[in-house]
């Protein structure tokens, strides 16, 4: 799912002011003549628009499930093409499914603003007030200051900074947050190490001579040693792997968890089944430390090898420390630049705090929560995120001009502006993001409706059944994380993790064992631009290559699966309790396997 602002707040760092010309070799290219190839090319769009669904037709014919995976193979050819914008690709669910007879528009239309949406939505308006006031970029300022400058510290506290704030926003906003602040710490200490052409210092020598003003240099990654070319390939990486672990930490900041927990609610209706703000975060910050810890190894070990590594706690030579002072320095004059604590930024962060307070106490499990004081299913995360918002709209962008704050009392107030109005909404609120969830849910709806997902949990049962549930989880692990990197993680996550609870009812296997790894998953997209916008955010900075990114995400994929199993087979086995079949299962089992209570 990609952001188009997001990627133009982060290409427009690149935006080359030099003026344009056409080289002779241009003007030859120009002038060619255009055939056939050129002609399918420019069209592709449109002709893919047709094509597509005429190939995938025969589907139709294979009943409910046939038409089912119809649309969301359609859907995918659409995404992965681009032959219309992204959210547009999102309103086929409301076109084809009811068309199809697979579910009427009174069911899909509801998908689009559900109350799990609605919670993303309150994250995402957070995440923009926050972004408006510069909090963010405060917040990771300070924290630089303390973890160090040496390059393998300063990535570890970037890293650890952006999965921080990634645990409450979306990992598109995070990295859309953090991605401009790390580029410009890595123009502040790389351009002065870039190497001179001497035809250009001759210009530039002769330019201070006539007193003229001298463009402002660009960061030029060609320019720099490999040593220097490595660390700000590794600084923007892990910008875009923080952003994307970070998610996994709390069940409302990506697409992904909030699917998850639609699933959960809808399969097991007033029922306790041990998920909550609170335990999820119980669950998922142990590994995310873990994924945490992979992701900074093996980004520094491939792009700055072993020697680096093994440097780490070696004593720095002269240069290296006149490097880090450099860099530190560069970290306190951005600091410096903002300026105290803004009236809106102390607004924006205590808001923010209340409303993470208030999903964390809404329903911890371990003790009652807030929402026990009103009528069960009535009151949820929702709401309360909307209070947050509501106050957003309505508390002031600067201090408050009363009478008795004012020096002068003989001129008449002056209302302040709010944290955040509608204009600013219009102008960079994410909606997309919205409909593309939207789209998710009522995929995964229709994969539930249409039998789809009791389909493909028979035939993985048929073909993996002799495993045991171990090795089961890992196949579905592997399969939902290779998937991820050709789809978007709430496309996945819509498709599988129905699939996983139908599977695990099928086996009689606790209904967390599977879905939860399919949950995570997701967010593992690692490997190439297209599968998330944090990787198309980075990549569109230019400073990392396209192999750079898939050979660093195979491995790191392959860490992740073996972290999330073992976390599974261990701390959440015992957190979950999923050494037995649950009550909650069986009250509301589908019969598939013909005897519903055999599993007890």
């Amino acid at each position: 799912m990609l952001v188009s602002h997001d990627l133009f707040v982060v290409s427009c760092i690149n935006a080359s002011s030099f003026p344009s010309f056409q080289s002779p070799s241009s003007n030859l290219k120009m002038s060619r003549r255009y055939g056939w190839f050129d002609e399918i090319r420019t069209f592709f769009p449109t002709i893919w628009l047709i094509l597509a669904p005429l190939i995938l037709s025969p589907l139709l014919f294979l009943g409910q499930e046939g038409k089912c995976t119809f649309v969301i193979l359609t859907m995918s050819c659409y995404w992965v093409a681009e032959v219309v914008p992204l959210a547009v690709t999102s309103f086929i669910p409301m076109i084809a499914l009811p068309f199809l007879g697979i579910v009427g528009i009174k069911q899909v239309a509801p998908k689009y603003f559900a109350d799990t949406n609605i919670v993303f939505f309150n994250s995402l308006m957070l995440s923009l007030a926050v972004e408006e006031c510069q909090l963010h970029k405060r917040i990771a300022l300070k924290m630089l200051t303390y973890v160090g400058t040496r390059p393998h510290w300063l990535m570890a506290g970037f890293m650890i900074i952006t999965s921080f704030i990634s645990l409450w926003i979306s990992d598109t906003a995070c990295c859309a947050l953090m991605a401009p602040i790390a580029y410009a710490l890595l123009e502040e200490i790389m351009i002065p190490k870039m190497r001179r052409d001497k035809k250009i210092e001759e210009i530039e020598n002769t330019k201070v001579l006539e007193n003229e003003e001298i463009e402002e240099r660009k960061l030029d990654t060609s320019k720099l040693s490999a040593r220097d070319r490595g660390i700000c390939k590794c600084m923007m990486l892990l910008v875009a792997h923080a952003s994307l672990i970070g998610g996994t930490g709390t069940i409302n900041s990506t697409g992904p968890n909030l699917i998850f927990r639609d699933n959960i609610e809808k399969n097991f209706p007033n029922e306790d089944h041990g998920i909550s703000y609170l335990s999820w975060m119980a669950f998922a910050i142990p590994p995310m430390i873990f994924y945490m810890f992979s992701s900074w190894f093996i980004v520094q070990l491939q792009f700055l090898g072993p020697r680096h590594m093994m440097g780490m706690f070696k004593k720095p030579t002269e240069s290296e420390k006149e490097e880090e002072e450099f860099a530190r320095k560069a970290v306190l004059k951005s600091y410096n630049q903002l300026g105290p604590m803004t009236w809106a930024e102390k607004s924006t962060l205590v808001i923010f705090l209340l409303a993470v307070l208030s999903w964390i106490s809404s329903d911890p499990k371990v003790i009652p929560g807030w929402s026990d004081l009103f009528k069960k299913g009535y009151v949820t995360d929702s709401c309360s995120g909307l209070v947050a918002v509501f106050l957003l709209f309505i508390w002031p962008k600067n201090k408050p001009d009363l009478r008795m704050f004012r020096k002068d009392k003989n001129r008449a107030s002056v209302r302040q502006e709010p944290l955040i109005d509608w204009d600013c909404v219009r102008r960079r609120f994410p909606w997309s993001i919205i409909l593309l969830l939207g789209a998710g849910f009522a995929i995964s709806e229709a994969v539930k409706v249409s039998g789809l997902s009791t389909l493909i949990a028979y035939n993985l049962n048929s073909t993996i059944s002799s495993l045991p549930l171990f090795g089961m989880q890992v196949i579905l692990s592997i399969v939902v994380v290779v998937m991820t990197e050709f789809s978007t993680n709430s496309a996945t996550a819509s498709i599988f993790i129905p699939i996983s609870f139908t599977l695990a009812e099928s086996v009689c296997a606790h209904p967390l064992y599977f879905s939860i790894p399919t949950a995570i998953g997701p967010s593992f997209s690692f490997m190439l631009p297209m599968a998330t916008p944090a990787n198309a955010i980075v990549y569109e900075t230019k400073t990392i290559r396209m192999i750079d990114m898939v050979s660093c995400g195979v491995l790191l994929n392959i860490f992740c699966i073996v972290i999330t199993v073992i976390n599974m087979n261990t701390w959440a086995y015992w957190l979950f309790n999923m050494g037995t079949y649950p009550d909650y299962a069986i009250r509301h089992a589908t019969n598939l396997t013909g005897n519903s209570t055999h599993c007890f």
